[in-house]
Formats: structure tokens, C-alpha cells, sequence
């Protein structure tokens, strides 16, 4: 347990609000490439994307931002964990009190100090806005469906979890040669115009991906900020959305 003056939080939370795993942003475009529904979902300093595959109405891939503390960070990346292969309906009965015990350590312990409780309201109404939007979302993607030049076929969620499979079965060899692949077609080009690059050092349980920047990007201020969030979007896009890149500091 961390413990200060005020405030005490489990060891879980502090974890998981130190390397949230699902931060960042699902637009249009993803959702289009795979006859998705896009919903996006806001309640004070959380926003949540989801993609749905309009056919099971199963959340495919959760992301959130947050622009609050590590309350907001911990709570939002467990949401999207937990969410993540749900059916719409059975992730909008969740309630925050669920999500605050998936953050125990010990399950008679709460994760949070009493003074932050009113946060996990927050993630209720989110789930609200999801369960609102929702069938609008879907009505649009079916209609994109009907209109597009070409015939789209949705993958089902079994399928895009049997390409999920696909990819943690490869060795930490094989993934690093598919990644370094994608950086140099979509990343390296654009570093090195600036005189950097950036090496991948190592890919721990197929989704934390440690990088090394090189040259210029080095001593870049945006190493840390737009260039990474660009580096960690193109790998989530190409290859599997559920990776977490880290700079080596």
C-alpha cells in the first residue's frame, strides 16, 4: 500500500495509474475499416472511444483519455480492460463500485481513500452516454454497409480475437521484426527527415514495447508527448491495439 498524510491507495491502483494500458484515441477511420461502430462517450475530464461490432452489439476495443489525476487515469484504464469483449448491455450494468474492486489488493480493502469516491459516478455516467449513443452508432455503421462501393465484411469478434491470438503467439523476435516493418513505412521516414530514429529494444508479453530514441529525437521535447502518442498509434493501428509503448530513460 502507498500511504501519505491524506490519502491511501492500493498498490494495484498506483500501478495502473503509473502505466495505464489503454490511453489514447479510436476515430472514424478505424472504426470504417472494420464495419465498426464508433461511440464516444464523455463525463467531466474522461473521455471513453469504443468500437462495436454491430452484430454481436460486443465492445471490440475500449481506449479512453483523461485529463484529471491518477484517479481519473486508474479508473479509466480498468474500465476499458474490463469492458473490452462485453456485450453493450453487459457492460452498461456495470457500476463503479465494480471497477473500484477490480483495483483491491485485498478484497476487504477499498482501492481508494473515501475523498476520491465520487469519481466512480463518473464512470457510470459514461457507460449512460455509451448505452444512449449506442444505437444511433450502430444504425450508421450499418447504413455505411449498405452504401459503400464495396462489399464490407465485418470480421465477428471471434475472428479479431483469433488475429489477437495470432499475434501473442509469435516469439519476441517475430514481433519485433513485424513492428520494425510498420516503423519503416510509417515512422522512421518522418524521424529521420529530422535526423532521428528510434530502435526497439525489447516487446514484454506481446504488449509493452520499449523503445529507444535515436540521433535528434533524443533531446526532442516531443519525445515523450506527440511523437510518441504518433509512434504508439501507428503500431496499435497495424498491428495490435492493445500495445503500450515506453521510452528506454
Amino acid at each position: 500500500m502507498t500511504v501519505n498524510a491524506q490519502e491511501t491507495y492500493s498498490q494495484r491502483f498506483e500501478e495502473t495509474a503509473q502505466a495505464p494500458r489503454n490511453r489514447g484515441a479510436l476515430g472514424r477511420e478505424d472504426a470504417e475499416e472494420k464495419g465498426l461502430a464508433l461511440v464516444e462517450a464523455k463525463a467531466k475530464d474522461t473521455k471513453l472511444y469504443l468500437l462495436i461490432d454491430p452484430d454481436e452489439d460486443r465492445i471490440f476495443a475500449a481506449r479512453f483519455f483523461a485529463y484529471g489525476g491518477k484517479v481519473s487515469l486508474a479508473l479509466g484504464d480498468t474500465l476499458c480492460t474490463m469492458i473490452r469483449g462485453l456485450t453493450v448491455q453487459e457492460a452498461c450494468s456495470l457500476l463503479g463500485a465494480d471497477v473500484e474492486r477490480q483495483l483491491r489488493d485485498d478484497p476487504e480493502t477499498p482501492a481508494l481513500p473515501d475523498s476520491k469516491k465520487d469519481a466512480l459516478g463518473k464512470l457510470e455516467d459514461l457507460l449512460k452516454f455509451v448505452k444512449d449513443d449506442y444505437p444511433a452508432a450502430k444504425a450508421l455503421a450499418l447504413a455505411g454497409r449498405l452504401i459503400n462501393k464495396e462489399e464490407v465484411k465485418s470480421a465477428s469478434f471471434q475472428e479479431l480475437s483469433m488475429a489477437e491470438q495470432a499475434w501473442l503467439s509469435l516469439s519476441e523476435a517475430e514481433q519485433i521484426e513485424q513492428l520494425n516493418l510498420v516503423l519503416n513505412e510509417k515512422v522512421r521516414p518522418a524521424l529521420m527527415n529530422d535526423g532521428g530514429n528510434v530502435q526497439i529494444l525489447s516487446v514484454k508479453e506481446g504488449e509493452k514495447v520499449t523503445i529507444q530514441y535515436q540521433g535528434a529525437c533524443g533531446s526532442c521535447g516531443s519525445s515523450l508527448g506527440a511523437t510518441l502518442s504518433f509512434i504508439e498509434q501507428a503500431l496499435r493501428k497495424e498491428v495490435y491495439g492493445q500495445l503500450m509503448v515506453v521510452p528506454n530513460m
